[in-house]
């Protein structure tokens, strides 16, 4: 899977918002009740470029959506600013790899988790590797069949997304960019 260009940088700025899926419904007793849909969030990017990036700059951005088909293939984009990331879905077990993708890259302060416990030992991390230089987790026995693979971390978020867009003229493209920016539709983990 492709990686969003690294430049040109957009400005401060880059609007990262984690959404959720919650279900909520009154009741007869007018209590509300609210079932959780997803574990995990999607998340949103919103980036903005200046008026003083050149418009020779931005054709990277542009030959990106338009490889991408507008907003047909997902691809990574990377959270521009290195922070502390709490129960990120990494994935499942299948009794047989011992080998994952965490959701991050130039990680550090790893915690790893099995079906909600704290793993104390029986892996290691490897230092990029992973699909667009993500960083990985190498158990010592593969995880068993279904169990969950979370993790905690400091580093850069990888977000799967796509380009919210479908339809765009490379002017309007060019507009966006500069006044509301670029916006990327967060897509669900690949399980």
């Amino acid at each position: 899977m492709a990686e969003y260009p690294v430049l040109p940088r957009g400005i401060d700025p880059v609007i990262v918002t984690p959404n959720w899926k919650t279900i909520t419904s009154n009741a007869d007793s007018s209590k509300e009740q609210r079932r959780q849909k997803w574990s995990f969030p999607k998340y949103d990017v919103q980036i903005k470029y200046g008026t003083i990036t050149p418009r020779s700059s931005m054709q990277i951005i542009w030959d990106f959506y338009m490889a991408r088909k507008g907003s047909a293939e997902a691809f990574y984009y990377y959270a521009k600013y290195s922070g502390s990331h709490n129960a990120q879905y990494v994935g499942y077990g299948d009794a047989a790899d011992t080998i994952f993708d965490l959701p991050g890259k130039s990680t550090s302060s790893q915690a790893i988790y099995i079906d909600g416990v704290v793993q104390v030992g029986g892996y290691s991390i490897l230092t990029g590797g992973g699909a667009e230089a993500s960083d990985r987790v190498e158990f010592v026995a593969a995880p068993a069949d279904g169990e969950l693979i979370t993790c905690d971390f400091n580093g850069f978020l990888r977000i799967r997304c796509r380009f919210a867009e479908d339809k765009l003229s490379e002017e309007y493209f060019y507009q966006t960019c500069y006044t509301t920016g670029i916006k990327l539709k967060g897509l669900s983990f690949e399980i």
